[in-house]
């Protein structure tokens, strides 16, 4: 049955809507971009907008879920044979994710300084995406530690918190200026740093 013409003309649709819904997210923040924004965009009635999502927090969900998505292909971390191999290929994720995805890198910008109020609709969903990394580089950190690869005198909580608080960093750099502000050299510049060769 997906592969009967409607199946095909509603996909094409819920991928357009998420499209533009991401663009103008990124462009005007989530509170000052009303669904009959994104339908005009669309270029369908917000009638047939509500259709395939039935409120703007359903879209935002759609949206962070699809930005996530995106993101976790660009990464390319599924061939490294250690956590500090993992950390090293971060840096060819970013620039990927720059070249590839920059209105994901604007919309996470955008979403998550407005998410802070914890009335906003995507303030979980930041709190625990913050969380979850910081969990998930601790690890890699404590791993790359136990390999040999992190030294000893280093902390594995300081070096997650660090390495996120730069990435956001360089994102919020690069979105002002992305001529002259490449992400992947100052994130490799750091691991460098951090993790030596052996």
């Amino acid at each position: 049955p997906d592969t009967e013409p409607g199946y095909a003309v509603g996909r094409r649709r819920r991928t357009q809507i998420l499209a533009d819904a991401t663009r103008l997210f990124a462009r005007d923040g989530y509170g000052d971009t009303s669904l009959q924004d994104i339908a005009t965009a669309v270029g369908v009635s917000k009638s047939t907008l509500l259709h395939h999502y039935p409120s703007k927090e359903l879209l935002l969900s759609a949206v962070l879920t699809e930005r996530d998505s995106a993101i976790n292909e660009n990464q390319g971390f599924s061939g490294a044979a250690s956590a500090g191999e993992v950390l090293r290929s971060i840096p060819d994720g970013a620039a990927r994710s720059a070249q590839d995805e920059p209105g994901l890198i604007e919309v996470y910008a955008v979403l998550s300084c407005e998410a802070v109020p914890a009335a906003h609709p995507a303030h979980d969903y930041f709190a625990t995406r913050f969380a979850n990394a910081l969990e998930y580089f601790t690890e890699l950190f404590r791993l790359a530690q136990v390999d040999g690869d992190l030294p000893a005198d280093r902390d594995p909580v300081h070096e997650a918190t660090w390495l996120i608080a730069m990435w956001d960093g360089l994102q919020y750099q690069w979105l002002y200026d992305r001529e002259r502000l490449d992400i992947a050299t100052h994130l490799r510049a750091h691991l460098d740093d951090v993790l030596p060769p052996r």
